[in-house]
């Protein structure tokens, strides 16, 4: 720890409900524990048991508690637990034996800070209530100091929904671990979010869930189908009480590949919008049209988050002089009321909007030796309101994807065409008047976090910076305008990401590029595909330049970006040739060449049948920067830091709807990159992608 006195920051994290903290001892002793008086099989640890954000010296521990016998939420007594820590698997000596309190006031969860650890070292956790310890023991590793200069090994993962996959692959990502060389392991998981899917039933309504979920204890009323959200399932809720947040994280959490992997490795999480609401932004839901405030389920949302997510928020350490603005969950009373005006930033001012989101604050930055600093930010408490509203859709009536054009002028607001924004859209013959014609461009970061986050790359001194960015900055688009006689606008591919603020966007990536901030990685997920490139300062500008590059990892366990689209295309015979391509039984995903290639390539393959003769019709800035897609996958990267370079394996395991065996499911492909650093005036390059295994289409020899 530095800039704060040890002593006073024990006293101030364990002044939180739930929170212990201590200090390791200086030389290991043996148990003084005495065997209870008692029967085994009294209680268990039925979510298991966690570590998270990796000091060079502390370590924060978690677990949550139970009675055997007690299969409600009535038991609402606290119970007793002893915690162990031991740098021997055997727990022969002990660094820490310490009786702790998990009260029912937390959901009989605990998180403790152990202090004063050796760096760069891996140690062994347990739990213990009568006689009864915690099923899995717990492995974990503290960051090496500044000064070491050895390679880093992390892997980053994304998007886990219980009802539409197992989890599966995060048992292949422990088996490969625990088959590699010491020195190559994983030190740490970066879980970039959706950790949970909030609304239950979240599978489309054509298909059958994988596993069930629900029902919830309070929830809303459950859906009845009426064709308006075919991607529910009927009886499916959304929560509206910390009860309803916590029975998701417990039943996501008794998954046991999920407990293997937090057993056996740190996480450093950030969310995204499914821990709270869908497409969140600020306090406010979107189901519905526009949505709706959702102040209390924006505080239910982040208690739940706090009480089973080990995270090291207030009083993190200054980063390189850098003040952390992260703080634990308040707990705070607020109402469902109007969100409130915006402010210059875009934050909306309503009293309830601000105590909720302020509730908790979880960005923040981590080093990890000298190769190596971590920023992390969150996308979704401070980003103004989406410029494509309910209003806007039905203006842009016949356009297949959001046109680049009429969002970019949208979220620049006041500063568009050079500070001459239109006082009127136009688009296929029709206009409207331009809504924010006198707003503040769009913010994603909001301007307190955007201020921290430059000001942490700034900071740093470590040989890379990676950003543990939640959603991707990489652009995904649609080059309709390449397509004769077609008449339609180039499109993004969604715009609940940084496409949907690319106005801040250009504005960070202009501020790497002119402070000279090289060796920027953004690692990446949300749009379950394997997705790679290099993110320019102005994707649309005459000549590109590039400031970072970006590393999107698929999802754990929700449906991949191929499986949606080629759903939607089964009714279009046009879109359907720019997404698959049908040779009897197999199904070939043309959608990555058509969204890398743009729509000429994709459909000149699709006839020919030849990704050689696509490739020859290929628009080099149909995405700019996009330079690999594998839309369909399930899996997780693996990450090796080095001096002078970072090697990327993307790792598809494939299909995840049928339970695999205890090895795990068998891999489909392993891609590669490999990113050399650069530095001054240099620009970012990504050498690959190599294959093991079949290559995703239409890479490999046939691509030409």
């Amino acid at each position: 720890m530095v800039d704060l006195d040890r002593r006073a920051f024990l006293k101030l994290f364990a002044a939180s409900s739930g929170c212990y903290a201590f200090s390791a001892a200086s030389v290991p002793f043996i148990s003084a524990l005495a065997c209870a008086d008692t029967a085994t099989g009294i209680y268990h640890f039925p979510q298991g048991l966690a570590s998270g954000d990796p000091q060079s010296d502390a370590i924060i521990l978690w677990t949550r508690v139970a009675p055997v016998s007690h299969t409600t939420e009535s038991h609402d007594e606290p119970i007793n637990i002893h915690v162990q820590v031991s740098e021997t698997e055997d727990f022969a000596t002990l660094l820490i034996e310490r009786s702790i309190r998990a009260s029912p006031v937390n959901d009989h969860t605990v998180r403790i800070y152990i202090a004063d650890l050796k760096p760069d070292t891996r140690y062994f956790y347990r739990f213990r209530a009568g006689t009864d310890f915690s099923a899995l023991t717990g492995r974990t590793r503290t960051a090496p100091t500044a000064e070491n200069t050895r390679s880093v090994n992390y892997a980053f993962v994304s998007c886990q929904n219980f009802e539409q996959g197992y989890f599966s692959a995060l048992r292949r990502l422990v088996n490969d671990d625990i088959a590699t060389d010491n020195e190559r392991q994983i030190e740490f998981v970066l879980h970039l979010g959706d950790f949970i899917y909030e609304h239950t039933g979240d599978v489309p309504e054509t298909e059958t869930p994988t596993r069930q979920l629900g029902p919830l204890p309070d929830g809303s009323v459950p859906w009845v189908p009426d064709g308006t959200r075919p991607w529910w399932q009927s009886g499916g809720q959304a929560p509206e009480t910390v009860r309803d947040y916590r029975f998701l994280y417990k039943t996501y959490l008794s998954d046991p590949d999920l407990q293997a992997a937090r057993a056996r490795f740190p996480f450093i999480h950030t969310w995204d919008d499914h821990e709270f609401t869908n497409d969140a932004w600020q306090s406010h839901d979107t189901y519905f049209g526009d949505g709706e405030p959702a102040q209390p389920r924006k505080v239910a949302a982040n208690q739940a988050w706090f009480e089973f997510i080990p995270a090291l928020l207030s009083e993190v350490p200054a980063f390189f002089g850098l003040e952390s603005a992260a703080n634990d969950f308040k707990p705070t009373q607020v109402y469902r009321s109007p969100m409130g005006q915006p402010d210059g930033e875009l934050l909306h001012q309503g009293a309830d909007n601000l105590k909720a989101i302020n509730s908790m604050t979880i960005y923040r930055a981590f080093s990890w030796g000298a190769l190596l600093d971590l920023i992390i930010t969150d996308l979704r408490s401070y980003r103004s309101q989406p410029v494509l509203n309910e209003e806007m859709k039905a203006f842009l009536k016949g356009a297949p994807v959001p046109p680049v054009r009429i969002i970019k002028l949208l979220d620049a607001g006041r500063i568009a065409n050079e500070g001459s924004p239109p006082a009127t859209l136009e688009y296929a013959e029709r206009s409207i008047e331009n809504p924010r014609v006198s707003s503040p461009p769009g913010t994603h970061m909001g301007g307190p976090q955007k201020k921290w986050f430059k000001q942490a790359m700034k900071n740093s001194t470590a040989r890379w910076r990676i950003w543990g960015n939640s959603v991707p900055a990489l652009s995904m688009r649609l080059d309709f305008s390449n397509l004769p006689f077609v008449g339609l606008e180039n499109g993004y591919l969604g715009t609940d990401a940084w496409q949907g603020y690319p106005s801040e966007l250009n504005e960070l990536m202009k501020f790497l590029r002119d402070e000279k901030i090289n060796n920027v990685i953004s690692c990446t997920g949300d749009y379950h595909a394997h997705a790679a490139g290099l993110l320019p300062v102005d994707p649309d500008a005459e000549k590109l330049e590039y400031s970072a590059v970006e590393i999107a990892t698929c999802a754990i366990s929700s449906g991949s970006m191929f499986s949606g689209a080629e759903r939607i295309s089964r009714s279009n015979d046009f879109f359907r040739h720019m997404v698959v391509i049908e040779d009897g039984d197999t199904i070939r995903e043309n959608f990555n060449n058509t969204v890398v290639n743009g729509l000429r390539s994709g459909i000149l393959t699709n006839y020919t049948n030849s990704p050689f003769v696509g490739n020859l019709f290929r628009n080099e800035r149909a995405s700019p920067g996009l330079c690999y897609l594998d839309s369909n996958a399930h899996g997780f990267a693996l990450v090796a830091v080095h001096e002078s370079r970072v090697d990327i394996e993307l790792v598809n395991v494939g299909d995840v709807t049928n339970q695999a065996g205890s090895k795990g499911p068998p891999v489909l492909r392993r891609t590669r990159f490999s990113v050399p650093s650069w530095s001054g005036n240099g620009s970012p390059a990504l050498e690959g992608p190599t294959f093991d295994g079949i290559p995703s289409f239409p890479y490999g020899p046939a691509s030409g």
